[in-house]
């Protein structure tokens, strides 16, 4: 089986039900939804399509919410946009709308007195108070780069040092400017009430540059009565800077490797990728890699050599989980992709183990028992070839602190939680599903003796390895490990 799971945004080229029903059907993981796009009605829409595909197919995927953050982007502009060239010089402004009624003015290139000028509507109301002379200002993932000259009232005056085609709503970065919008802004926190309502089962937080960020996310989620596992996506040097203390408030990390190479440069990604699962895995924290993964799929039916590379290193790291964007979001090929890199995860599996977390030499702190019979599970799996460890759990912990020790043997999660099952799809190398509690051990192994059957994944006279607690619920929560043998 494929152990590192496959996330896919959905949008217009995958959102119908027959494409949905393919891509769970090539092993669709996570459907992730962006909510920098789209109204509620057409995510509500979505949610229920994913839902019933899930259903009908007899699997469990889990839905991650990507909320905007304090994205700044380009505001309304004609469809055929605007195009700069190297020295000219470009306004922008606050706005969103494609006229502007009180200057009287399209955006664009006009003049003024008896020079020309072209005017820019930026959506972040904030700009010009956060933006100083001098800085760099990156247009559409750095493809266009502006410098800031001077700041007047509400506008940024700069000038093109990279030219090229602006296009309504792309994204801004203006690296090493330190963005004062509160996160989450009013948008998300919207976006987050809809989200608990539909039952999502996991958030995505853009743009994150401290932890109080995600309590200010969990402290609203809890306001609306629930409790959804926190990802958050690691883009800015804010992050970056206090990496360890958002992996001890997360519930999981994203390595947005888009916005990340903007802010930071390109050639400070690898590295970064790598220190950001190392650190993930050590504080059994979820960690997604994502951005641009088999972008040339986006147009062509293959990939290029460098993208199956790249896919296949971000597995030997030890991701949990590979993520697809614009290739099954807007891209012309959204299932041939999914399958590509389907293939290229289990070859990667197939020829190198990946990384679990190491003990480091520093490392002093006491870990919890059920953190420590997870530890003995995944040695006792390898001593005794067992085809499977059987993780009972209610929140779905035991399963993901297994999943941290990387087995070899697959890690069967049953839970009585339909939710729980559906959050466990996001866990590497797990096999998600719900069985109500049974306090017998012997009717509970008999049970588990029974699906594992069914589902093929064990037969009579193999071995397993099942962790589970005295009562279910209760701490100590997990508390034993028994191993059995299949009859």
């Amino acid at each position: 089986m494929r152990k590192a799971k496959i996330v896919c945004t959905i949008g217009p080229a995958s959102a119908s039900p027959d494409i949905l029903d393919q891509l769970i059907a090539r092993g669709m993981n996570v459907a992730r939804l962006n909510f920098s796009h789209g109204s509620h009605e057409s995510h509500a829409r979505a949610i229920r399509e994913v839902r019933d595909a899930a259903k009908r197919r007899g699997v469990a995927v889990a839905i991650i919410q990507d909320l905007q953050g304090p994205r700044i982007r380009v505001g309304n502009l004609s469809v055929e946009g605007i195009d700069v060239a190297q020295g000219q010089h470009v306004r922008l402004l606050a706005g969103t709308a494609p006229f502007d009624a009180r200057r009287g003015i399209h955006y664009g290139a006009h003049s003024v007195g008896q020079s020309s000028i072209t005017e820019v509507p930026v959506t972040y109301p904030r700009f010009a108070q956060d933006v100083k002379p001098g800085a760099r200002i990156l247009i559409d993932d750095g493809l266009i780069e502006l410098r800031a000259d001077r700041v007047t009232g509400e506008a940024v005056e700069s000038t093109v040092v990279r030219g090229g085609r602006i296009s309504a709503n792309k994204g801004i970065n203006v690296p090493g400017t330190l963005i004062s919008e509160v996160s989450p802004t009013e948008k998300d926190r919207e976006d987050i009430r809809f989200g608990v309502a539909q039952g999502l089962d996991y958030l995505a937080l853009s743009f994150v540059r401290s932890p109080q960020d995600i309590v200010a996310a969990r402290t609203l989620v809890a306001a609306c009565g629930a409790e959804v596992p926190i990802i958050a996506k690691i883009e800015r040097q804010e992050a970056i800077d206090c990496l360890e203390k958002l992996l001890d408030e997360a519930d999981g990390v994203m390595v947005a490797r888009g916005d990340l190479g903007v802010e930071l440069g390109p050639e400070a990604v690898p590295l970064l990728q790598k220190r950001i699962i190392a650190e993930a895995n050590h504080r059994r924290c979820l960690v997604i890699t994502a951005t641009q993964m088999l972008e040339s799929m986006t147009q062509s039916q293959q990939p290029t050599r460098a993208e199956v590379s790249d896919v296949a290193n971000a597995v030997f790291d030890g991701t949990d989980a590979v993520m697809l964007s614009a290739e099954t979001s807007v891209g012309r090929y959204p299932v041939e992709a999914l399958g590509v890199m389907d293939r290229i995860v289990r070859a990667a599996e197939g020829g190198m183990k990946p990384k679990g977390p190491k003990r480091r030499e520093d490392e002093t702190e006491e870990g919890s028992v059920p953190e420590a019979l997870c530890a003995a599970a995944s040695v006792a799996s390898s001593t005794i070839g067992a085809s499977a460890i059987v993780a009972f759990s209610q929140s779905g912990a035991t399963a993901r602190l297994v999943s941290k020790r990387r087995p070899a043997a697959p890690i069967v999660g049953f839970t009585p939680s339909e939710q729980v099952r559906q959050r466990m799809a996001l866990y590497h190398g797990v096999v998600p599903f719900t069985m109500p509690w049974i306090s017998s051990v012997e009717e509970r192994l008999r049970e588990v003796e029974r699906r594992l059957k069914d589902e093929k994944l064990a037969a009579a006279g193999d071995r397993i390895v099942v962790l589970a607690g005295s009562t279910l619920g209760q701490q100590p929560g997990t508390n034993s490990m028994e191993l059995y043998q299949i009859r």
